[in-house]
């Protein structure tokens, strides 16, 4: 494993979950912080707020998660995404971020180089962990009573349980891991500092006050997805809205006039179709401010194309070689770019790591497509779940309409 960028100098310990948590809006009448255009359905800012803690507070004290764990993350964009992420970090985890759609081997080989002690997946990618030999955690509940889910412990924890604070960081104060494509073999480390900075660049408030809606389509598993959809947004206080990358220039505009988006996070080849051959549905896009493009930029010819077609609207690009690192194109005279990422040292770590069928385990017990919780508590838990004041504390009080949640604890 070689280190291309030298890791941060030590600074004043910094927590990114409390700091996310911190800002996130109070007022229950605040705009929701996450829509799925899909759907229709909302997450509210103070239900992120309850369900990251409430996570945290399971994971830490429900099935003995320590600080400096790290934790596997396999899902798409959802409304129960963001809640898992943030849950995991203000547990004290590191989130290591891995395609959905990676195969086997490379879901084995993210696991093992990482050291995780847990996956959570989506229950279509819940068969690929079955011979890696670490614990499953679901995204959502399932009906195969073995089986163990994020979105159960958000309901059944406690959320006054898990109040994040201040500790003195370990000797590793990673928080984040992001493994690009097998090709390249590179991954992309991150701090609790250099997201908190992240973070931080997110929420420059634009210089009109409005209220933000951004349309976002980037994996929020990704190095770019992380920091900047799951956390610097919703941080921020923007109504970030989940769509499907769109191929047709028109789909893209109805999309940003449906819902008076004024941001776009997106692909190179999404925001592009945001620019595509116009007719009579310019005014589609009179909300628009801000397109942001990652992970890679525009070539210069779409560039051009862009500012041709849309003066007004100001870009930023960031480059996938420095996920933290941003170069702004200004497009017109408007105000700069609110969402733009301030440069830190966030490593990219080139590794040479052995095969991934190598490292598959081969016990009987990783034959199951889903582990039993019974595994979970043999491998992370041994007798800590047992000793649990809050497992005990649970089962006596379970929450009303979550006892089968409950009781898998």
């Amino acid at each position: 494993m070689e280190q291309l960028y030298p890791p941060p100098a030590r600074a004043t310990p910094v927590d990114v979950a409390a700091f996310v948590l911190s800002r996130l809006p109070h007022h229950p009448a605040t705009a929701p912080a996450f829509v799925d255009a899909a759907t229709g359905g909302t997450l509210s800012f103070s239900a992120l707020r309850r369900a990251a803690l409430s996570l945290a507070s399971g994971l830490r004290l429900g099935l003995g998660l320590r600080r400096g764990d790290a934790v596997l993350v396999l899902s798409r964009n959802s409304l129960l995404l963001p809640q898992i992420l943030l849950g995991v970090l203000a547990a004290g985890a590191v989130v290591v971020a891995a395609d959905p759609d990676a195969t086997p081997a490379e879901i084995a080989a993210a696991a093992h180089a990482s050291g995780a002690v847990m996956i959570v997946a989506e229950p279509e990618a819940a068969g690929k962990v079955a011979g890696v030999g670490v614990p499953l955690l679901l995204t959502s509940q399932s009906l195969d009573p073995r089986t163990l889910s994020a979105e159960e412990l958000i309901y059944g924890g406690d959320p006054t349980a898990a109040e994040p604070t201040t500790v003195e960081p370990s000797h590793d104060d990673r928080a984040f891991l992001a493994y690009s494509s097998p090709a390249s073999r590179t991954t992309v480390a991150m701090t609790h500092a250099d997201l908190v900075a992240a973070v931080a660049g997110v929420g420059l408030p634009p210089q009109d006050d409005e209220r933000r809606v951004c349309l976002a389509s980037l994996p929020m598993c990704s190095a770019h997805g992380l920091p900047l959809i799951a956390l610097g947004l919703p941080a921020a206080g923007v109504t970030t809205v989940l769509v499907a990358p769109p191929s047709d220039p028109r789909a893209a505009r109805e999309a940003v006039a449906a819902h008076g988006a004024t941001d776009v996070v997106a692909a190179p080849e999404a925001a592009a179709a945001l620019a595509g051959p116009m007719a009579l549905d310019v005014g589609k896009l009179s909300s628009l401010r801000r397109v942001m493009v990652a992970p890679a930029p525009f070539t210069p010819e779409a560039r051009q194309e862009f500012r041709r077609r849309l003066p007004w609207v100001d870009l930023t690009e960031l480059s996938s070689g420095t996920p933290a690192a941003s170069e702004q194109v200004r497009l017109g005279g408007g105000a700069a770019a609110a969402l733009m990422l301030p440069q830190t040292d966030a490593a990219v770590i080139q590794h040479n790591s052995q095969p991934a069928e190598q490292m598959s385990a081969t016990t009987d017990e990783a034959n199951s497509p889903v582990p039993p919780l019974k595994k979970i508590q043999k491998i992370i838990l041994g007798d800590i779940f047992s000793r649990s004041t809050a497992s005990k504390n649970l089962r006596k009080h379970p929450v009303t309409g979550n006892r089968q949640a409950v009781s898998k604890l």
